[in-house]
């Protein structure tokens, strides 16, 4: 089966680091993305995500200053797929994340590479779990076994 890259698509990013907003930027568009919205607050993705025309949406999902539900909510009526990058490895959040409607879920302790290969696979509709939140679910999974 071909992989498609989706380069020129259109990149929301949501996190309330401006550094890792600028990394974000810099390296997507590097790769062939626009980053149509940089949003520093739930508020403003909210208010942004309409006339973005986003086809995707990186969306940090431990947010200060609202229920990041609501974003996502909002980006699967628009059926626009989000990948959850956060710094949180606990096998919970990732879990959560999946149940309050992100499509893939990436750790900001992994490579470029591997947030790049989860924005393509994200953008085709794929489920996708970068190495360190694979293997923290699996040792939560396994842990179970040992007890």
């Amino acid at each position: 089966m071909p992989r498609h890259d989706h380069r020129g698509a259109r990149v929301l990013i949501a996190d309330h680091h401006q550094d890792v907003r600028s990394g974000l930027v810099l390296l997507l568009t590097q790769n062939g993305y626009t980053v149509c919205v940089e949003a520093a607050n739930m508020i403003e993705a909210l208010a942004l995500l309409p006339g973005s025309g986003a086809e995707i949406a990186l969306v940090d999902i431990q947010w200060k200053d609202g229920d990041v539900i609501e974003l996502l909510e909002a980006l699967r009526e628009l059926k626009i797929p989000a990948l959850a990058y956060s710094m949180s490895e606990a096998p919970e959040t990732i879990q959560w994340a999946f149940i309050a409607g992100a499509s893939g879920y990436v750790t900001k302790r992994e490579d470029p590479e591997v947030l790049l290969e989860g924005v393509r696979e994200t953008m085709a509709r794929r489920r996708f779990l970068s190495p360190r939140a694979a293997q923290s679910l699996a040792s939560k999974a396994l842990s179970f076994r040992d007890q």
